[in-house]
């Protein structure tokens, strides 16, 4: 093959990667370190930086990531965890909303926009072990790769919670405050009620992401920051929402971490966060 077929090949196998990435994301708050697995390599995670579908998000022992998606959802990632986005579906003019993530260790946090109160919308995290799937709520999922289990833990709303294998009779339905255990090949443990103390214990590995806290993060952790995001990209507050759990802290893409973000690009959603 001549030099110039070696490089229109290249040329055109570059344009078909670029057009397979699709930008469903951005890194909004950053604590320690964490990396994004993309097309066989890692790179260090930056305040601002891309989410493509099929990313790996990996956060190391002294790690913290939030990355704030198109359709207005939150993931906060624990220390020691590893996430992939698998998929993210956002239409709005077609009104179809669907998101799957894959937890392959440590702890996720999820806050789920309105959009997936909508009819037919989907939005999963799925574990080795299990399936926890919502509309409109918030929850904790932690898979243990050493003991094969998963909990989930309901912050907000109710989440449905499945084995795996989804045979029949294993759905169970946890509300605020209460857990599920999903060991590998057995259905959900009976919801429980969690003490005040536990739950607040078991949220804690992730507390200085929390949307509650925003406000105060620049002030008493060391997160990074970006730089001024225009007026014009605020979103409306949460009045006529009801139950839409963070929206009074999320007013606007600058909110999301407590400090503002630097992102570039068109596609967003109620957020007003670009992409």
């Amino acid at each position: 093959m001549s030099r110039a077929h070696h490089c229109l090949a290249a040329f055109v196998l570059l344009v078909s990667t670029a057009a397979l990435a699709e930008d469903v994301g951005t890194v909004a708050a950053l604590r320690g370190s964490a990396e994004i697995g993309r097309a066989g390599t890692r790179i260090p995670a930056a305040i601002g930086q891309t989410v493509q579908l099929g990313d790996e998000l990996h956060t190391a022992a002294d790690g913290q990531l939030r990355v704030v998606f198109r359709d207005d959802s939150v993931i906060d990632l624990s220390e020691n965890s590893s996430l992939v986005v698998d998929r993210q579906v956002f239409d709005p003019a077609a009104g179809t909303f669907s998101s799957l993530m894959h937890l392959v260790a440590g702890r996720a946090r999820s806050f789920v926009s309105q959009y997936y109160r909508t009819p037919g919308a989907a939005y999963e995290i799925q574990t080795p072990t299990a399936v926890a799937g919502v509309r409109g709520t918030s929850f904790l999922v932690a898979y243990d790769p050493e003991h094969d289990n998963t909990d989930v833990i309901g912050i907000h709303g109710r989440v449905e919670v499945r084995s795996i294998g989804e045979r029949i009779g294993e759905t169970v339905y946890v509300n605020a405050h209460e857990a599920t255990t999903v060991w590998r090949g057995e259905p959900p443990t009976a919801p429980e009620m969690m003490d005040e103390q536990l739950f607040r214990h078991e949220l804690e590995g992730i507390e200085p992401l929390a949307l509650g806290n925003v406000g105060s993060l620049a002030a008493t952790h060391p997160l990074g920051a970006g730089s001024t995001v225009p007026a014009p990209d605020r979103a409306p507050t949460s009045a006529g929402m009801v139950s839409q759990l963070g929206r009074d802290e999320l007013r606007n893409s600058a909110d999301v971490a407590g400090q503002p973000l630097t992102v570039s690009g068109a596609t967003r959603g109620s957020l007003g966060v670009p992409f």
